[in-house]
């Protein structure tokens, strides 16, 4: 995923989840012999929300929203 991908994604998540409390970011996760990536997270509080892509981002954040209703 290319810098510009995951910028793309994080504007997308917090122009969606305004006003939700959560916090978006990435950082990167390396292996010892595999390629590096990129993991995206969301925060609000104590809660941290980690995936490696935003559609499961969101799919989580939406979850956790509706059981915090």
């Amino acid at each position: 995923m290319t810098d510009d991908a995951i910028s793309g994604d994080l504007a997308d998540l917090r122009k969606e989840f305004e006003g939700s409390g959560f916090t978006f970011g990435s950082v990167w996760a390396s292996a010892g012999a595999g390629p590096d990536a990129r993991r995206l997270f969301a925060s609000r509080g104590t809660l941290l929300i980690t995936s490696w892509n935003a559609a499961e981002l969101r799919m989580r954040i939406r979850e956790e929203l509706r059981r915090s209703r």
